[in-house]
């Protein structure tokens, strides 16, 4: 395991995934986070379209070796775009982002056929991509809701 300046835990698990990424794309990694069903990859800004051009078959041969789900997602900056961008497969209906007192709060809200399988069993994507966000902004609430 490796402790990283954030205090975060890097297990041998998460370094294979992020060689193996690294190997298959050509394409540096930003950050690498899973849960029982998914592996997310966080790819620097303006890098999403490298890794299509260098290996358009990369998300099969990563979900075939890896054997779960495969999140691939550019960073950026800005956390509206982030979070877009971490649920732009589902069909991102709106955002919601609240700043109160040096804190975010974030409601996603998706298309409506999608709401399970972004929530997850027993919540565990949701947890994931709060994790996810968590990584780069101060977040304190982050959930998904059905678009009126």
């Amino acid at each position: 395991m490796i402790l990283t300046s954030k205090g975060v835990v890097i297990d041998n698990r998460i370094m294979e995934y992020r060689n193996l990424f690294e190997k298959v794309t050509h394409v540096e990694i930003k950050e690498c986070m899973e849960n029982e069903d998914m592996v997310v990859f966080i790819v620097p800004e303006r890098k999403l379209s490298d890794l299509f051009k260098r290996n358009p078959n990369a998300i099969p041969i990563l979900k075939e070796k890896v054997n779960k789900h495969i999140l691939v997602a550019e960073f950026s900056r800005d956390i509206l775009v982030f979070v877009k961008n971490l649920y732009y497969r589902n069909g991102v209906k709106e955002i919601d982002i609240y700043w109160k007192q040096g804190q975010i709060d974030v409601q996603v809200g998706v298309d409506p056929n999608e709401v399970g399988k972004v929530i997850g069993k027993e919540g565990r994507n949701v947890k994931l991509m709060k994790e996810v966000v968590s990584r780069f902004f101060e977040i304190r609430n982050f959930g998904i809701k059905q678009p009126q």
